[in-house]
């Protein structure tokens, strides 16, 4: 459906692409990933046609529908939020609109022209229902409450909505449209964790291509089954999710390493024995073709690793037990309640999510323990020697854009040496004249690094943390992740990325309905207890024997006695183990059968692999280009067939046992 070819792209003396070429199909879920800066929103900004390659060709069905959702706001008229977003079907919208003048000229038409006004109106009417006009409201309803909106702000003027609910509304009105390709640049980046699990199961159900930037590794590994890195210039497309692309690459680089090795020692055999036989005439024959063989060589390059945030928090002083506590709290805005009676207390050493959709009052829970934020009632106790870091969700809109990134690290630490706050910009990619770059000209991601550097130098045993990796490459964010998991002091943080809540977090606060639900165990724990009291609130029993489940009421309405239920019961129980027990014996007979099949299967898988891997080693196979290149791929895939049959061979003696 998408055709790019040979495309080339600079801005001003930096290039960005050259030569690349890509193609996307109408089932495609691509996630296009690379360093910020490498080009992947300029790459959406040429397919979308927004700008045009300096040279060659990106090709688009021409019955093709787009839909692309930027990083900057649009113009929306002054409609409401409900109008704004149902706008998106705009060509059923206009139908609509025509159908409701044509009611109008039908009442007052005279006689003899109503019959061709009924004929039209028929007509616009079956075109109507088949771009499903009449379910459009209900839709856009539907996407709505999906991305965290509210009945109430349906038909609040979009005006009054903040940056980030009417980038929500945006992704909304594209996705009523329903598009042939959606062009989505960080979509999950203004959404609350349930918006961004309701929009995944949207997008897996999705019937159109999909190309994708984000920086959220769960998104894309539920998503995509491609992955295209941005590297170099190139366009480099990996088969899978992005678990998958990082285990390739990883693995890809890995024998490059070696091959480069073995390549090396091979150039360092033959030079040696250049310069020793050089000069025997004996030898010259000999000499002369290692000469030829070295200047025909071609190189194994290695591409630079990608420098990293190395972050790692100061040592900060020991804190006592109890770090903080938020007693019978009242918190109130324009007279509207968040909380009453709130009570928190957060302890020395816990990694606490605060977890909830938008609007319940995180954000403000957050500021609250800070002590940013006044309240009308109720007490909050800092716990012996606790200090506090607070980096607020919109840190980036107070730093001081007329400042030098060194002259704003040093506003945070006017008495420390330039040379240890040099140091510390280092850690955070900030080397050299770097230090010297304007606020004002840094990127989002730049000006994240920039204020966590800051709140890096003030030694804190409390880290308040709001949405900490908004605009952080995946990299970076797995460098935080390492530093506050190993982080000796207290940590209670918001963020939409549950890669990072599950590695991070050792404790769970469910904020909603005014209300801050503590659970005693990390993100799984709190998945698991929420569905189990789901499937209570549900009202059903589970027995002891999971093949058995009544619903709550069903003695009751059935009437029957207890004891006879319980008899009654016991009879079906009997029979069922009979049947448990047969089909017990089948599945123990299937899963001999399958064991001894898979067992074959890793031996020769085995066999392949460590016959490709004795021709990978051998310098020869690097002489030709093409069979290199091939014996690689044949490598990657049987290691991974190896892998994948080995788990399958521990899943069914698993099994077994």
């Amino acid at each position: 459906m998408i055709s790019i070819q040979q495309i080339s792209k600079r801005f001003g003396g930096r290039v960005l692409f050259t030569d690349v070429s890509l193609r996307i199909g109408l089932e495609d879920r691509v996630a296009l990933v690379g360093p910020n800066g490498a080009g992947k929103t300029t790459l959406l900004e040429m397919i979308a046609g927004r700008i045009a390659p300096d040279s060659g060709l990106i090709a688009i069905n021409n019955k093709a529908v787009i839909g692309y959702l930027t990083q900057e706001l649009e113009a929306h008229q002054g409609r409401s939020l409900l109008e704004e977003v149902m706008a998106g079907g705009s060509q059923a919208s206009s139908i609509e609109r025509h159908l409701r003048l044509l009611e109008e000229e039908i009442a007052t038409a005279p006689p003899e022209a109503v019959d061709e006004l009924l004929s039209h109106y028929g007509e616009l009417q079956t075109r109507y229902e088949q771009l499903g006009g009449y379910s459009l409201e209900a839709r856009a309803k539907e996407i709505l409450t999906g991305l965290g909106f509210k009945q109430k702000h349906l038909s609040r003027p979009l005006d009054n909505f903040s940056g980030g609910q009417r980038m929500r509304a945006s992704l909304a009105r594209i996705l009523l449209s329903s598009p042939d390709a959606l062009l989505l640049d960080e979509p999950t980046n203004h959404l609350d964790l349930e918006s961004v699990i309701w929009l995944e199961k949207f997008l897996s159900a999705y019937a159109g291509a999909i190309l994708l930037i984000s920086h959220d590794r769960n998104f894309m590994n539920r998503l995509a089954n491609r992955v295209v890195e941005v590297e170099r210039q190139q366009l480099v497309a990996y088969t899978g999710n992005y678990d998958r692309f990082v285990a390739a690459k990883a693995e890809a680089r890995q024998i490059l390493e070696a091959t480069a090795k073995n390549q090396q020692k091979k150039i360092e055999d033959t030079k040696a024995f250049i310069d020793r036989f050089r000069y025997k005439a004996t030898k010259a024959r000999q000499v002369q073709s290692r000469i030829k063989l070295l200047e025909g060589m071609d190189k194994v390059e290695l591409a630079p690793q990608q420098k990293r945030v190395r972050f790692s928090f100061p040592e900060p002083p020991r804190s006592g037990e109890t770090v903080i506590r938020l007693i019978d709290i009242d918190k109130s805005y324009d007279g509207n309640p968040v909380y009453r009676a709130l009570n928190v207390e957060l302890r020395r050493g816990q990694r606490v999510a605060l977890i909830g959709p938008n609007g319940a009052g995180k954000s403000t829970l957050l500021k609250l323990l800070a002590g940013v934020l006044p309240f009308e009632k109720g007490e909050r106790t800092l716990g012996h020697n606790v200090t506090t870091a607070y980096y607020a969700q919109h840190q980036l809109e107070l730093l001081n854009a007329a400042n030098t990134v060194l002259d704003e690290i040093t506003s945070a630490a006017p008495v420390e040496d330039t040379s240890f706050l040099r140091a510390i910009l280092g850690r955070f990619l900030f080397s050299g004249d770097d230090v010297k770059k304007k606020v004002a000209v840094l990127s989002g991601g730049e000006k994240s690094r920039l204020a966590l550097a800051k709140m890096l130098i003030r030694p804190a045993n409390l880290l308040l943390l709001d949405e900490p990796t908004n605009h952080l490459d995946i990299p970076s964010r797995d460098v935080l992740e390492e530093a506050l998991r190993d982080f000796p002091g207290t940590i209670c943080f918001i963020t939409h990325d549950r890669h990072f809540i599950q590695t991070v977090a050792n404790r769970i606060i469910d904020v909603r309905d005014g209300e801050a639900v503590p659970y005693a165990g990390d993100y799984d724990y709190y998945l698991h207890k929420t569905q189990l009291m789901a499937a209570e609130a549900g009202g059903s029993i589970r027995t002891e024997s999971d093949s058995l489940t009544l619903p709550v009421s069903a003695t009751q309405r059935s009437g029957v006695k207890e004891d006879s239920v319980r008899e009654r019961k016991t009879k079906e129980q009997k029979r069922a183990e009979a049947e448990t027990r047969n089909r017990a014996n089948r599945e123990s007979r299937l899963l001999l059968s399958s064991l001894s099949k898979i067992e074959a299967e890793v031996a020769a898988a085995e066999k392949s692999l460590e016959e490709l891997s004795q021709v990978l080693a051998d310098p020869e196979t690097y002489r030709n280009k093409a069979r290199f290149h091939d014996t690689l791929d044949r490598h990657t895939q049987t290691k991974r067939r190896v892998a994948e049959l080995t788990a399958e061979w521990e899943r069914l003696s698993g099994k077994m046992s």
